[in-house]
């Protein structure tokens, strides 16, 4: 077959170039993101019932609903997050769960649910949970001149259609400014004095602003829709509607109330650079390509800009992932060709002949090319997964090739020609190839199908390095010995035309390499004499390296300079909205004060957030436009915000699987709610305390202040009133109606809410004075039917397995996240003393961590055994894969002590790192073992062949560990938007290679000779 691909050279060329332009064909479709568009298998159920508490909503929606649909098989966990009018409720189920099949069974549950929960909820929502949905670009828009809502109006108007309409875009979300709508701002005076009730102004209202069908007449010739129309199109219109007839007079609605075009109550703040401003955050659709969905959506906002909205409008961009995703893979792309080239390089070196280093060197681009076919087909992207795989892969694509090139060269320095030689050292290599190429194949498999959200995660990356690797071998087999065969000239035709400096470089480093290779023979030629000795002080300095793992730091994944974090600052439960801007006014001027800032935008309250918590979004110039990392500049930003009165002021990263960055998490579970909050403030407090925490946080213990309304029911029922109706009259007059119809004005419909002025609604004794109407007319004081004080509810409330939860959330500074961790775990938790029936759970990322290390760990155990199968097949051993593998272990003592030096932790990318050193390493011993086994055949004795094994292979040996070392170079050091990330990855696999590679030189030749020996001896006993 070789012989083949060698005799027909343009068959070979146009088989290697088909794969090369379908995977050029390919590239340009790639979608380019940051990380790989995952489906993981959750089904959220969210249900909104405006302005009930938490503690209702639990009762009322959540308990309910939790209890049908955890009836549904598979389910992992079940979470929940309860906010005052919002309740949802999140499952996850066993990965390879179909997320839509569950979403439908689901759905199932909670419609059979539905007539257990209140009538007047919104709908509830059941969706697949879509990782990929948070917001890739924000947008602040401001004006000196326009207040908050007139920027939003504006863009409702002109921007937010115009966005949704996009490819790519799935949502546009607007916050800092409320809506537009009609207010009808009730006078309970003017009321009480024509008898008339808030329920009655509500329904004439409702049924004055409606368009009825009316059906159609029929004549011999024509059909004409009739319909009743009494939509209402201006403020007057509704203040001329008819609300009662007293004593003959018609009372219109502006008789009894103010009815204005104005804004709802507003509930979010938004201030960019210290101007008030309205957000826009944008979300992508899943499975498009980020890079082109940010690009389109900039182009229309800066037409929009330009062409639509007034000069005074200014817009700032506070997030756009596009710019570090563009970074990201460009620094990618840099480290691909920098490690490529430095592979080449020492290719050059020690092969010294030009054409031969290209040769080598065309496994890099077919390889890399041609991966971008099968991920296509895979429905991979371009992310940083994908590509960081790529870029460790540059280092090891090149092996095959400059082992076979540098065996072909030994061949021809036989005395063979080119076409002899190439034939003769592919063949003489290929079980040695194949095997390696198997042995690599091994690991990076079960790397891509780890399960876990890891799994997901990793699953490009293991399988780009994969396909890679498979077209390497191939072009191995196939295009490298052709070309060798037709181009490759003896050393000394192609050394003629060579500048003289440069040879004198060659040749004084081949000098200096064959003095390292007598050395080395040297030391073997010792080293056989006491094989016994020398391996047990191999295990011996492996067994002191392992007492250095305790000292090595534990984290999710390192954090990486992205030039975008957050300062989450939260008040006391039950502060208003103004206070606190007033409040984060001097943290906005501390962050604008920062010579690297680029965009600082603040935002108080929305949707899902009280008006008492907000952040501060932070955007830093480009890195090379900065002297101080991302890191520095946080950590000044929590010296300078460590004591702020009596806000709670934490700097966490955009990083992190959940929506909370923060390492460590503490669920705290039981019953009662009060000793659940005091369990979870002693934690926190003794964390305060702790070196090394910092941002700590509990979340859901702080009390909001209430009124309560105790109705007397004796009292009330002698005038015809019970809870139903007071409870409604209290809600139309400080909650406000919205009426069932809206306000239409062209495209766009607006809310009618009914409701007291704010004026009448400050204090506790507002609510006490509120007058309410009976069935027969008569107003009665809500203070003297009813017992209205104060009190306090929970704020937030978080469930998970179906019951209580308070957590505690820190960030790790000076010491690892796990550290932090096993500190936490085995000595603050135990100072609790919990009661019984009350217990903590990781939570979050410190949860995520514990499930990656457990996938990686199965793993690593899945690709032993795969590798040592592999090598059993490929030598028809049992034994000599045991032989082969003893390289694994000394891995290790460069690899821990890699990350000690380089400071860096285990941690999900350095444990991944490990995982490939399996297959890295065991390459130099396939090569040992392989030749060792040929020249035995050839009838040498066992420690013969195992010292020219030594000799001969020393170079290809040191050749490849270098060139893979240099090609992962830069991702050791660290260079490029987010090589933070990598970093950790190439130091273990730069110092596991290196020790390993020494260790293996020695060790593994020794262990070759005692098995074989042994087996020998062995074979003679039976024999006699």
């Amino acid at each position: 077959m070789i012989d083949t691909f060698i005799r027909r050279p343009v068959f070979t060329t146009m088989f290697i170039l088909v794969l090369v332009v379908f995977g050029i064909k390919s590239y340009p479709t790639l979608g380019v993101d940051l990380y790989p568009d995952i489906e993981l298998p959750m089904v959220a159920v969210t249900v909104t019932y405006e302005g009930t508490a938490p503690e209702e909503m639990e009762t009322l929606v959540t308990k309910p609903i939790e209890n049908r649909i955890s009836q549904v098989s598979g389910i992992k966990t079940i979470t929940s997050t309860i906010r005052e009018g919002y309740s949802q409720t999140m499952l996850e189920f066993e990965m390879g769960t179909d997320p839509r099949q569950m979403a439908s069974e689901v759905r199932e549950k909670v419609a059979g649910v539905r007539k257990r929960l209140p009538d007047d909820i919104d709908e509830p929502v059941v969706q697949r949970f879509d990782v990929s949905s948070r917001p890739v670009a924000t947008y602040s828009f401001s004006s000196e001149t326009r207040s908050p809502g007139e920027i939003r109006r504006l863009l409702n108007d002109l921007v937010i259609d115009e966005l949704q309409m996009l490819d790519g875009v799935a949502d546009v979300t607007v916050y800092g400014a409320s809506n537009r709508s009609i207010k009808i701002t009730i006078n309970p005076d003017k009321l009480k004095k024509y008898g008339i009730s808030m329920q009655t102004v509500l329904a004439k209202t409702n049924s004055a602003n409606l368009n009825t069908p009316g059906g159609k007449i029929r004549s011999d010739n024509n059909t004409i829709t009739v319909r009743t129309v009494g939509k209402l199109t201006s403020v007057d219109d509704f203040k001329n509607i008819l609300v009662a007839n007293v004593d003959g007079r018609p009372i219109r609605l502006v008789d009894v109330a103010d009815v204005e075009d104005a804004w709802v109550d507003s509930e979010s703040f938004s201030r960019t650079n210290g101007v008030p401003s309205v957000t826009l955050a944008v979300r992508k659709q899943s499975r498009t390509n980020t890079v082109d969905v940010i690009d389109r959506v900039n182009e229309t906002v800066d037409k929009l800009i330009k062409n639509d909205l007034p000069p005074d409008i200014k817009m700032n961009r506070v997030m756009d992932q596009s710019r570090y995703v563009r970074e990201n893979i460009g620094d990618v792309w840099n480290t691909i060709l920098f490690g490529g080239f430095l592979a080449l390089a020492i290719t050059y070196m020690f092969l010294r002949d030009i054409r031969a280093t290209i040769i080598g060197g065309l496994a890099i681009p077919t390889s890399i090319v041609a991966t971008f076919y099968l991920m296509k087909q895979m429905d991979f992207t371009l992310n940083n997964m994908s590509l960081m795989g790529l870029s460790l892969a540059v280092g090891f694509l090149i092996d095959d090739a400059i082992v076979l090139v540098e065996n072909i060269f030994r061949h021809m320095e036989m005395g063979k020609n080119p076409f002899k030689a190439s034939s003769d050292a592919t063949k003489e290599l290929m079980l040695a190839i194949l095997a390696t190429s198997m042995s690599l194949l091994a690991v990076f498999v079960p790397i891509g199908s780890m399960g876990e959200t890891v799994g997901q995660y990793f699953k490009q990356f293991g399988l780009t390095v994969a396909f890679a690797l498979a077209f390497s071998t191939l072009a191995a087999y196939t295009l490298t010995p052709m070309v060798s065969a037709y181009w490759l000239k003896p050393l000394n035709e192609g050394s003629a035309n060579r500048p003289k400096f440069i040879s004198r470089i060659l040749e004084g480093f081949n000098e200096r390499f064959e003095k390292l290779r007598e050395l080395y023979n040297d030391i073997m030629a010792i080293a056989i004499k006491h094989p016994k000795k020398i391996i047990v002080g191999s295990l011996i300095t492996l067994f002191f390296n392992l007492l250095l793992l305790p000292f090595l730091g534990t984290e999710l994944q390192p954090t990486y300079d992205s030039g975008e974090f957050t300062v989450n600052i939260k008040g006391p439960a039950g502060t208003s909205l103004e206070q606190m801007a007033r409040w984060a006014k001097p943290l906005e001027e501390t962050v604008q004060a920062l010579p690297e800032l680029d965009v600082e935008e603040m935002h108080l309250g929305g949707v899902r957030t009280s008006v008492n918590e907000g952040s501060i979004r932070v955007k830093l110039k480009p890195m090379e436009d900065r002297d101080r990392g991302m890191l520095d500049i946080m950590a000044e930003l929590r010296r300078d915000f460590a004591d702020v009165g009596v806000m709670k002021v934490g700097v966490v990263t955009n990083q992190g699987a959940r929506s909370d960055p923060r390492p460590v998490q503490i669920g705290i579970r039981g019953s009662d709610i009060k000793k659940l909050n005091q369990y979870a403030e002693d934690l926190a407090e003794k964390l305060r305390h702790t070196p090394g925490a910092t941002d700590v946080e509990v979340i859901g213990s702080d009390p909001e202040p209430e009124i309560l309304i105790r109705l007397n029911q004796t009292k009330a029922s002698q005038l015809g009133l019970d809870n139903t109706n007071v409870g409604r009259v209290v809600q139309y007059a400080f909650q406000g109606k919205k009426t069932g119809n809206s306000y239409t004005i062209g495209n766009n419909d607006y809310d009618i809410i009914m409701q007291l002025d704010k004026g009448d609604r400050r204090t506790l004794q507002d609510v006490a004075n509120l007058q309410v109407s009976t069935d027969s007319g008569e107003y009665i004081r809500l203070g003297d039917i009813a017992e209205v004080s104060m009190g306090s509810g929970p704020q937030r409330i978080d469930r998970e397995g179906r019951q209580r939860q308070v957590a505690v959330y820190a960030n790790a500074t000076g010491v690892s996240p796990g550290e932090l961790l096993k500190t936490t775990q085995e000595k603050l938790i135990p100072e609790l003393n919990m009661d019984i029936g009350y217990r903590y759970k990781m939570i979050g990322d410190a949860d995520m961590m514990n499930r990656v290390f457990s996938e990686v760990v199965k793993a690593v155990v899945l690709a032993i055994v795969l590798i040592y199968m592999v090598l059993a097949a490929e030598f028809e051993s049992y034994s000599q894969p045991f032989v082969i593998m003893m390289s694994l272990p000394f891995a290790v003592i460069g690899a821990v002590l890699g990350l000690l030096v380089a400071n860096q932790t285990a941690n999900m990318m350095s444990l991944i790192g490990f995982t490939m050193l399996l297959g890295l390493v065991t390459k130099n011993a396939i090569l040992l073992i392989d030749y060792a086994n040929q020249a035995r055949e050839r009838g040498m004795e066992i420690r013969e062949a195992v010292l020219e094994a030594c000799s001969l292979r020393l170079r290809p040996i040191i050749m490849t560990t270098l060139s893979t070392m240099l090609g992962m170079l830069p991702i050791a050091l660290g260079i490029g938007a987010g090589a933070e990330l990598r970093q950790s990855m190439g130091v273990v696999l730069i110092g596991g290679l290196t020790t390993s590679t020494l260790l293996t030189l020695v060790v593994v030749p020794l262990i070759y000779i005692l098995t074989e020996e042994w087996k020998e001896k062995r074979k003679a006993q039976k024999t006699a």
